[in-house]
This record gives C-alpha cells, structure tokens and sequence, in this order.
C-alpha cells in the first residue's frame, strides 16, 4: 500500500513524541507491524465512535503501524465504510479498509459466473453485477448471494427461498447473528436472516467474510502483511478471534464479547475492557 498522509484527512491533532514502546515497557504486542481494527461493537457503536478509537489509530500509525479496518458490513462498500470513518473523526481511505464485498471477486464460485439471485442494498448489488450474470427471476438463479438489507420483505425471503429449494448455492457475504448499536441495542444481523433460509431450504451457506479463513487471506494480501506480525482485535469471538486466529495472527477481543456458538468457545491471547487497554498491550501506557 501506497504512504497516505492520514492526518491531514481529519485535521489530527500531533500525538505525543514517545508514542513508540520504550525497552522498559510491558508490551505483548510491540513486535507487531499491522493492526487490523473490528468496526461494529469494537471502534464504533452504530454512528457513536468508541472511546479511545481515534486516539488508538492515530498513535499506532505514529509508531510506525499499519491498520486495517476489517468489517464484517454486509450492505456497505469500502468507500461508504471510509467515508463514515472520517464523518466520526477517524482518518481513512478506502484501501484502508476491506469487507466482504471487496472479498467477492476472490470467490471460485463468482469466478465461474454463475446466474445470480441477490437480496441486499443497491451499492452492494452494483458490485455483484460486475462480477457475474445476474438472473431475471429467482428460479432462474443457480446461486444466491445474501447480504443484509433494513428492507426486507416477506416476499424477499420468498424469492431467496426458490433459489435454493431449486438446487441453488448459498453465499451468505456474513453470517453475525446480531448487529450492535448505540444504547445497548442489537439489530438482527445478515445471520439470522441466513438462519431463516437454512431452516426453511436445509441449506447451509459458504461465508464470504469473517470467519473465513479465505477472507483473512484477502486482508493479509491487501496489506502485505505477514500474520506472525499482525494482530486482529476485535468484539466477536466466533468471527474475529477465530478468523485471525486461523490464519496465525494473534487476537484480542475487546469488550464483554458476544456468546459463542463453538464448542469449546475460542480462546483470544488476550482479553481487554477496551480500546485504550489496546493501546497498552503494542505501545505501553501513555
């Protein structure tokens, strides 16, 4: 990736000269080069950004580190996702961030151009569209790709349903059950929407983003980062922690974290009640 000067995107404040970890300080994490940031439930809750968050980028890229912001969003692209980032105050650029809709292309089965049946937002459609063929109707449709869309209908799930009793694939672009939001709410995620069609089709989808480790593999090469020198931090362990985790980075979740549906529940190399104990674990307390 290309040096970008982040700072002057939102008008950053200077951080502090010593920002880098000194020979003294107890730091866990100071020998890792790249930093790939969880968006919902880990640096933003809905549209109010998390404590800590800008301060933890800012100072991380002053030491010398790449971050990556690593979303599992269904219904935005990479620009919309950096374009919010900055609207809250966080410098970025759309190579800085990367989510399942950018993954698409990778995936063997768009690379076979199949006939397509979509359910999600019009930008996300637009992306489909340039990678396949997609179908008029859903019963001419040999795969669905699902993502998640606040407008659904009975009728949507209706037509994604014909898809896959027709023999269809399923591409769910994520499966998060839930979806945090400012004031403690959860919104139902593009999982409880896949969970939905698996218990009315009995067919399990392919998942384009987290967990998977193809995903992980996209976000390594789209940083050129090596995953002994990388960290994933994070809110869910069934997503984060265990996608990270499979590709050989270290993990950290962050916050009281979302049950797990695994048996046993995957364990992070570290635990922390925020953002601010992150930056403790790769630069040290300030």
């Amino acid at each position: 990736m290309k040096s970008i000067d982040h700072a002057s995107l939102v008008g950053e404040v200077a951080p502090p000269a010593d920002v880098a970890p000194g020979p003294n300080r107890a730091c866990p994490l100071a020998d890792v080069d790249t930093v790939f940031l969880d968006l919902d439930g880990c640096v933003w809750f809905g549209d109010r950004l998390a404590d800590g968050a800008s301060e933890l980028v800012r100072d991380l890229r002053a030491s010398g580190r790449r971050v990556g912001f690593v979303t599992n969003t269904s219904n935005r692209r990479a620009t919309q996702v950096a374009d919010k980032l900055r609207r809250l105050g966080v410098a970025a650029v759309d190579d800085d961030v990367v989510t399942p809709v950018e993954a698409l292309a990778a995936h063997a089965w768009l690379r076979a151009r199949p006939r397509v049946w979509f359910f999600g937002p019009p930008e996300v459609r637009e992306v489909v569209a340039g990678l396949t063929v997609m179908a008029d109707r859903p019963e001419e449709a040999e795969l669905l790709v699902l993502g998640r869309d606040p407008s659904l209908t009975y009728a949507d799930l209706t037509d994604a349903l014909q898809v896959l009793v027709r023999g269809g694939r399923f591409l769910a672009l994520n499966v998060d059950p839930r979806l945090p939001v400012d004031g403690g709410r959860m919104l139902p995620g593009t999982g409880a929407l896949a969970a939905a069609l698996t218990y009315a089709s009995g067919v399990r989808p392919e998942v384009v983003g987290k967990p998977s480790r193809g995903f992980f593999e996209t976000v390594l090469r789209h940083f050129d980062a090596g995953p002994e020198r990388a960290v994933m931090v994070g809110d869910t362990l069934d997503a984060d922690i265990v996608g990270g985790a499979a590709v050989g980075m270290r993990t950290v979740l962050v916050g009281q974290g979302s049950p797990s549906a695994l048996d046993p529940a995957p364990v992070p190399d570290h635990h922390v009640t925020d953002l601010r104990a992150v930056r403790g674990l790769i630069l040290g307390s300030p």
